[in-house]
């Protein structure tokens, strides 16, 4: 076998793509199921590129059993890509869409098939034209199912909760900047290999691509499971239950430390005004500090004995004692105060309003 730098560092992105596959598989929770998506998209990727590390390294003169490989799953990469997004719970909820797999897994069939006949048949079967075009219509297919999902990601009627917590939010930006890398770098891919496969430029792409989109993809797998656990934690008060439960028996962070993140805290929330955003959480708030939404927590509670909500709906009716004082605002109505400073409804602005200051909204304003 001849040694080819570019194969070589192929076959290191094989052993990388097989290998975070596997680890995905075992880190793999029941209740993250998605993760089995991303994990079956690794290493079917790191198998389809064996026949061009095998040809890179001339191994079909001396081993012409190995031609033709059945390993060509570009039709299964995007179905499984969207079924994952489907699993995480960002899209609404609906049907899985299996049968997406189907198309892929016939070919993968078909091609085992072709892939055990003599060498002098392989060959004659993959000069047919309908051999070229059944290979086209499937990468169309996979192309196509990318296309869709990427438009599902960019329409907002179809995302299953329209308040998500920043860090689902990011997840689906990351879900389109993927797919909008995936999608333009296949075309490009295919393009090259169907005109230049051997070109220094087209080799340097294929390698380049190879590795950023495996780590890419195992990226995703392994930062779903937080931005599942926190979409069910807003969907199921059971597991919000159990997560308190485990928040109580962890270690809490000693006193000094608790007052200087609640400083940050504080400082951050005053600096930004977040709390006027209706859906605002604790991850959401933890995520923006690079901080444990336990910890936040437990810094709210420990130093302002106050929980999360109460805290949050203090420096609401601060800042709505403000506008209420501002003259210049008298055209905006009491709910519109209370809509501003981020309460969802005018009961819950009031009801604040009088636990925090012993009066209500209309009586403060005719106190100026």
């Amino acid at each position: 076998m001849k040694f080819d730098i570019y194969t070589a560092f192929e076959a290191i992105g094989f052993v990388q793509a097989m290998t975070l596959g596997v680890l995905l598989i075992i880190l793999n929770k029941p209740k993250y199921k998605s993760t089995l998506f991303l994990s079956v998209l690794l290493i079917l990727f790191s198998l389809a590129m064996l026949p061009r590390i095998l040809d890179g390294f001339g191994a079909f003169n001396p081993y012409p059993q190995l031609y033709l490989l059945p390993f060509v799953f570009f039709s299964l990469y995007f179905p499984l890509f969207y079924l994952y997004i489907q699993h995480t719970g960002l899209l609404s909820s609906g049907k899985r869409k299996l049968w997406l797999l189907l198309p892929g897994l016939v070919a993968f069939g078909a091609q085992s098939l072709i892939y055990i006949l003599p060498y002098e048949r392989k060959v004659e079967l993959e000069a047919l034209p309908l051999y070229e075009a059944s290979r086209t219509i499937l990468w169309l297919f996979g192309l196509g199912v990318g296309v869709y999902t990427l438009n599902i990601l960019r329409n907002p009627k179809v995302i299953a909760h329209r308040n998500l917590p920043y860090v689902a939010l990011k997840e689906l930006a990351r879900a389109r900047s993927y797919l909008v890398y995936t999608i333009i770098g296949f075309i490009l891919y295919a393009l090259l290999a169907r005109t230049v496969p051997h070109s220094l430029f087209a080799r340097t792409y294929f390698m380049a691509f190879d590795l950023l989109f495996i780590y890419w993809t195992a990226l995703h797998g392994f930062e779903q499971q937080n931005v599942r656990a926190v979409i069910s934690l807003k969907k199921d008060p059971e597991l919000a239950n159990d997560a308190a439960l485990a928040f109580n028996t962890m270690a809490l962070p000693s006193e000094k430390k608790l007052i200087t993140l609640m400083n940050r805290i504080h400082e951050y929330l005053i600096r930004t005004e977040s709390f006027t955003n209706k859906e605002l959480t604790v991850v959401d708030l933890a995520e923006n500090l690079d901080s444990h939404p336990k910890r936040i927590s437990s810094a709210i509670n420990k130093v302002r004995n106050q929980n999360f909500n109460a805290y949050i709906n203090l420096l609401r009716v601060q800042k709505a004692e403000g506008l209420l004082k501002n003259k210049d605002l008298d055209r905006l109505s009491i709910e519109g105060i209370g809509q501003e400073v981020g309460f969802h409804s005018k009961s819950a602005f009031y009801s604040a309003f009088k636990k925090v200051t012993g009066t209500t909204p209309l009586k403060y304003k005719g106190l100026r």
